[in-house]
């Protein structure tokens, strides 16, 4: 059995406006124009570019939420609240390549392995805004690297963050050595 699907029509008495059919996505709309808008006639992608350019703008205005950047993920718009708040902190990744990525983490009771999360989590949409296709395989950069903060190294995920770092810290990855027992000589 075979279905076909009818496009959307007008409704009866009105004519197709260049607001109710499928647009050039480069094409942009103002807040007021959104309200003229069949959202029954429109394209699934138009409607989507159309809610991203309205978020942008109003984002783009906000004092609070003004740094973040086109395409924000709900995420960070919560930790950027957190972070007006006082309920969380940033720190700076430092990566070899000496790019400085801020990561953002809950200040209260938060663990390590947290901020090892929330490194993942940066570092994946760093990357994918890049335009970037390769993965990371975090499970290596962790069995390879210790986070260091101020010359101490980060070796247990269970412990709390407050123990190695505060507010505005700068993190570095490390590499681990494997260590000696001192009994084996």
């Amino acid at each position: 059995m075979v279905f076909f699907a009818a496009a959307a029509a007008p409704a009866p008495g009105t004519e197709w406006s260049p607001m109710n059919e499928p647009a050039d996505p480069s094409s942009s709309c103002t807040l007021p124009e959104l309200a003229d808008v069949d959202v029954a006639a429109i394209s699934h992608e138009r409607l989507k570019d159309l809610t991203c350019e309205v978020l942008n703008t109003v984002l783009d205005k906000d004092s609070v939420l003004g740094d973040l950047p086109n395409g924000v993920t709900l995420g960070e718009v919560y930790l950027q609240i957190a972070i007006e708040h006082g309920r969380a902190i940033t720190v700076y990744l430092e990566r070899f390549d000496g790019i400085v990525i801020p990561i953002v983490v809950q200040k209260n009771g938060a663990k390590v392995a947290d901020l090892k999360k929330s490194i993942e989590r940066k570092m994946t949409l760093h990357l994918k805004r890049a335009g970037e296709r390769s993965t990371i395989s975090w499970r290596r950069i962790w069995k390879t690297y210790w986070l260091s903060c101020d010359g101490k190294k980060i070796k247990n995920n269970h412990d709390l963050i407050s123990k190695y770092m505060e507010n505005n810290s700068k993190l570095i990855f490390v590499k681990r050595f494997r260590e000696k027992n001192i009994d084996d000589q």
